[in-house]
């Protein structure tokens, strides 16, 4: 049966089921935080648009509909494209006929599809902003703090308390203006990083990344202790709390909800295409992610040395 005279392949091609694999790709990743829907996306590469100003411009939020004619220039970077692949799934062709007996094989055979190109996404989205979290080279010098390897080895509930202390004062300092917790800004074609005063808006527009070995360890030095327990609801003063395996030796990271931005592209939908000799058809989901970090926005990340 001609590809076109499908009524599988057609299905496929509804806007609802195209619609489905980016939505599922939304809903599994840990990282939906940070999201965002002002990148703009060129081909090449994306740009977040930011609503801060630019230096030594007054910025009044409480705008008019006269100010909106003479908007000031608002800061703004490029992010690169850090993902791109299409994802591939063949069906052979028994499969495909089976499929065609009733609506609710054919039904069961989308699903698998879209789960598989959402699964094999997914995992790689994650694994690549988890890269780009835990590189030194995107936060400030003063914001990549360094401890002793003994001192994260979390074998005394002494330790635990100085991580807890540790991330309490760091989220509150990072509510007050200061340089100390982003890299600044670079002008278009400079590679000159101009100082920027910034805070979050609040606790609850920070999110706390934490190696779940390293939130294990405090958790069960406070157990002892059961008066302490109070001291790890982490989860009721962050907006959020992701845990996830770190790398680079990084234990825990605070950053402002739009100190990260990525976006997921797809504008082929799921493509068909007949393997030749076989009778199977392959499927391909082609996935472009933008993204990486806001440098002018808050962030910072506790390693050990």
């Amino acid at each position: 049966m001609p590809l076109d005279q499908n009524p599988y392949l057609e299905n496929l091609t509804e806007r609802v089921v195209q619609e489905k694999v980016l939505k599922l790709i939304h809903a599994n990743n840990p990282f939906q935080r940070f999201e965002k829907k002002n990148i703009e996306f060129h081909g090449a590469y994306g740009e977040y648009i930011g609503d801060q100003p630019l230096e030594g411009v007054e910025w009044n939020k409480n705008l008019t509909s006269d100010d909106f004619k003479q908007l000031p220039e608002v800061f703004s970077c490029y992010l690169p494209i850090i993902l791109d692949k299409v994802y591939y799934s063949i069906q052979n062709k028994k499969v495909m006929k089976r499929a065609l007996q009733s609506p609710e094989l054919m039904a069961e055979l989308s699903e698998r599809l879209i789960d598989s190109m959402k699964s094999q996404a997914t995992k790689d989205i994650r694994k690549k902003v988890l890269e780009l979290l835990c590189k030194k080279e995107t936060y400030n010098d003063q914001a990549w703090v360094e401890w002793e390897e003994d001192e994260c080895e979390i074998d005394g509930v002494d330790k635990a308390v100085a991580v807890i202390s540790w991330i309490k004062k760091t989220a509150s300092q990072m509510l007050e203006e200061s340089q100390d917790y982003n890299k600044g800004y670079q002008k278009p074609n400079s590679t000159t990083w101009n100082k920027v005063e910034t805070n979050s808006e609040s606790k609850k527009s920070l999110v706390l990344v934490i190696d779940p070995d390293f939130l294990q360890a405090i958790e069960t030095r406070f157990l002892a202790d059961v008066g302490n327990l109070e001291l790890v609801s982490l989860k009721a003063i962050f907006g959020e709390v992701i845990e996830r395996k770190l790398t680079n030796k990084v234990k825990v990271i605070i950053r402002d909800e739009n100190s990260f931005a990525y976006t997921i592209i797809n504008e082929e939908g799921i493509t068909t295409e007949q393997v030749f000799g076989s009778g199977s058809t392959k499927f391909g989901y082609h996935a472009t992610v933008v993204g990486g970090v806001i440098p002018f926005v808050n962030a910072c990340a506790l390693v050990s040395k």
